[in-house]
């Protein structure tokens, strides 16, 4: 311990100069003036942050997302074709129908026997706004979004929000304490968390009266705080971490300066992936809380095998999957290469 707190020392002088963390902090030993290398590296990164940012990559990105919503909309149909049960329709066993309205049912069911052209003919209406009217409810698949999207967007986004907080508090007051005890709890508690099926929580959320967006932090909390964890270990085992808290700066301080800011690139990477968890978990959190959103609604048409509500649901799943890691990774890059 003494060898690495001298070497810890040793290195103090040079704590402004590093270029992963001693940027946004002021070493007491004042700053080190920067050498031709540092100047040559700064001018490195900043034409590589130019190029990061160049229209062409840009629109290489949104056509590779564009592509991935394409295809996504096509398996999803081709799988609801595949399902077994498809073409089947409850309202055939109903003795109350004349033989007209049944042959009405019918010719309706028919109408997508090709996936590709149905598909295709699927775009060409998306392409005017018409999103197509649900086989099951017999309403434009337009106004049962309106309707629903506010209800899972304020879910999702509270039981985000939630997480994000719990998690950073968690992480926040491990780094403090430092304690291996707590580390234990800690991991042991996130780890019984992530075992619990995301049903269960859904359950226990409506047995207790809680909201979904409650069950949708629970569900979210663990794989966030893990990763959280993971980040500020590797990051406190950084030299100039190590230098800063041999000098006697504040614990805060440190943990802001020296090793949050250094990992934000991971920290944006992953509050990408987090909104595609929060999709995910909010789809089994609506249908068994029976809240009535969008995931309650996914729920109903795949039991109906409703595809075109089930096609404009998997292209809003995965448009909003997209969109986020696409803004996540822009900005991952654009500060990598600003570091």
């Amino acid at each position: 311990m003494p060898h690495r707190l001298l070497s810890a020392l040793n290195r103090a002088s040079q704590v402004i100069a590093h270029p992963r963390g001693a940027l946004w902090a002021r070493c007491p030993l004042g700053p080190v003036p920067p050498g031709p290398g540092s100047v040559r590296s700064r001018a490195r990164k900043q034409a590589v942050f130019a190029q990061t940012i160049t229209p062409l990559r840009l629109a290489t990105r949104a056509a590779v997302a564009l592509g991935v919503l394409l295809v996504a909309g096509l398996l999803a149909a081709t799988l609801v074709r595949m399902a077994p049960g498809f073409g089947m329709d409850e309202r055939l066993l109903d003795v109350r129908l004349n033989q007209e309205s049944l042959q009405a049912i019918q010719r309706q069911g028919g109408e997508q026997p090709n996936v590709v052209r149905y598909y295709g003919h699927y775009l060409r209406q998306l392409a005017h706004g018409d999103l197509g009217t649900s086989l099951s409810l017999g309403r434009p698949v337009r106004e049962l979004l309106a309707e629903r999207m506010a209800v899972s967007f304020r879910s999702g986004l509270s039981g985000l929000g939630l997480a994000w907080i719990a998690a950073i508090l968690a992480a926040t007051t491990l780094e403090l304490l430092r304690r291996s005890f707590t580390e234990a709890v800690a991991s042991v508690l996130s780890g019984a968390l992530l075992c619990v099926p995301a049903a269960v929580v859904a359950l226990a959320s409506v047995y207790s009266g809680a909201a979904p967006a409650v069950a949708i932090a629970v569900i979210l909390f663990p794989r966030i705080f893990r990763y959280l964890r993971d980040l500020a270990r590797q990051a406190c085992g950084a030299p100039h971490v190590l230098a800063a808290h041999a000098l006697g700066l504040n614990p805060l301080r440190i943990l802001t300066c020296h090793v949050v800011a250094p990992v934000l690139p991971e920290l944006l990477a992953l509050a990408g992936v987090s909104v595609s968890m929060a999709v995910g978990a909010t789809v089994p959190v609506e249908a068994l809380c029976d809240s009535p959103g969008v995931g309650q609604l996914v729920w109903q048409s795949a039991l109906a095998r409703d595809l075109p509500v089930l096609v404009n649901l998997t292209l809003l799943i995965t448009a909003l999957t997209v969109i986020a890691n696409l803004i996540a990774d822009t900005a991952r890059s654009m500060r990598e290469a600003q570091v």
